[in-house]
């Protein structure tokens, strides 16, 4: 432990300490030690509970669930953000309270607006004391059960930012020492054991993740981007996914992990090589878009004759591929990449913004990367055709296009209201489940099953 975090954990010990001896002497200070946003008792208000049940049994089996990397949220979202997380995991706690925790089971925060969690367990029915492996037990039903509903309840894109993790321990009678030293030393340890339990998943995920690089085991599915006129397909999105039915299906979670592991350039690689192979099946004129991480357009693959031999290989020229620059991470380094972008369009390659709309900084990206292909996110087109800031908002957008000359992809689209409306907005481009969900590509693509 380093020094920094040594000393808040010696002044927190220190302020419990304090707090407990004021408590004592004026009751009325408890109603200040309920956390605001969750409603949750913190723990120097465990002390009673703790002090009854050594008395009692000689020990207490407490757990702590840690949410980690939650600055991750409060940078990017902000504190009120942060909030509604912390409630969010305080209601999955209540969630499980009789079934995995006993309605007698005490839930608390560790201090007022924190990221750490405590639960005081009630005692084992059948034993004394809690035995080890059924504590541990507990302590992975719990994480899985609060992982899995907050995955239900939160966004998508903030969920991916944090994580929760519990850990165990349990404080043991001692008259020697007080009662507030017993608990820090045993939140301390079921902390440590908390991020501990973080290291390994991340390094058991990084180790599947590059099992499934190395087998190759990428699979791309394509989505058609339609001509809205004429209703034409003029070409596919090439979407990769990991094994089915894994956990690492969704590219969400394949990407999130690469970036996590340090490995976002060989998971790009693979998803590409797959991804050209795939166009072979697809007919001549038909374009292929390709997701391309920011971080990877450093790539010298991407740069030189390999690159260009994968192309020869699969028989398409550079002309018939769209790099299309997704948003997960921001852009750093914006000269360095505007130059890399032209040196690919020397080569005969076009470029596409993705996810307009969303993302980091999508303004900054348009001026720097001055794109052949403009896709706007879902979440403006959702609701285009009854919506009427949307709808000001799309036809700013088609000025912007015709302007400067950039071929607009409304995506999303999944009503025939929101078709009609982006049309009569002039929209010229679009992808949406109305047409076709992803597919496997056909030998032939005339042949792909479109909804329309």
């Amino acid at each position: 432990m380093d020094r920094t975090r040594k000393a808040a954990r010696d002044y927190l010990l220190e302020s419990w300490l304090e707090l407990s001896d004021a408590i004592e002497t004026h009751p009325e200070l408890r109603k200040l030690l309920f956390d605001s946003v969750t409603g949750l008792p913190t723990t120097p208000l465990l002390f009673p509970r703790i002090r009854a049940l050594l008395a009692e049994r000689g020990e207490v089996a407490l757990l702590c669930l840690n949410v980690v990397r939650y600055s991750k949220i409060e940078e990017i979202y902000g504190w009120k953000v942060f909030d509604e997380v912390m409630r969010e995991v305080s209601q999955a706690l209540e969630n499980i309270t009789g079934s995995y925790l006993r309605d007698s089971d005490i839930v608390a925060e560790l201090m007022i607006s924190g990221n750490s969690f405590v639960i005081v367990l009630s005692p084992p029915r059948n034993t004394l004391h809690m035995e080890q492996g059924a504590l541990a037990k507990l302590a992975r039903r719990v994480e899985a059960s609060v992982a899995a509903d907050l995955e239900a309840t939160i966004p998508a894109n903030l969920y991916r930012k944090f994580g929760c993790y519990v850990g165990s321990a349990v404080i043991k009678a001692d008259p020697k020492m007080r009662l507030e030293r017993l608990l820090h030393e045993a939140l301390e340890s079921a902390l440590a054991e908390s991020s501990t339990r973080e290291e390994k998943d991340a390094l058991e995920r990084k180790a599947r993740l590059a099992e499934i690089i190395e087998r190759g085991e990428i699979r791309t599915l394509v989505h058609p981007v339609i001509k809205l006129d004429d209703m034409s397909v003029i070409g596919y999105e090439a979407l990769s996914r990991g094994p089915e039915g894994g956990e690492f299906e969704r590219p969400d979670k394949l990407f999130k992990v690469a970036y996590d592991s340090d490995l976002v350039m060989q998971l790009e690689r693979l998803c590409r090589k797959q991804a050209i192979q795939t166009a072979t099946a697809l007919q001549p004129d038909r374009l292929m878009f390709l997701n391309i991480e920011p971080e990877s357009i450093g790539d010298p693959e991407l740069r030189d004759a390999m690159f260009t031999s994968i192309l020869a290989d699969a028989s398409i020229t550079p002309d018939r591929i769209v790099l299309e620059i997704t948003e997960r991470t921001a852009i750093i380094d914006f000269p360095t990449f505007r130059s890399t972008l032209e040196y690919l369009r020397a080569l005969g390659f076009s470029v596409a913004v993705d996810d307009a709309g969303a993302g980091f900084g999508s303004l900054q990206v348009l001026a720097e990367v001055r794109p052949e292909w403009l896709k706007i996110d879902i979440s403006l087109v959702r609701g285009v055709d009854s919506d009427d800031v949307r709808r000001e908002l799309m036809h700013s957008l088609v000025m912007f296009a015709e302007r400067m000359d950039v071929k607009l992809v409304a995506e999303g689209i999944e009503t025939e209201a929101e078709l009609a409306a982006l049309r009569e907005i002039g929209v010229a481009y679009g992808q949406g489940f109305l047409f076709s969900r992803p597919v496997l590509p056909f030998p032939d693509d005339a042949d792909l099953a479109l909804g329309f």
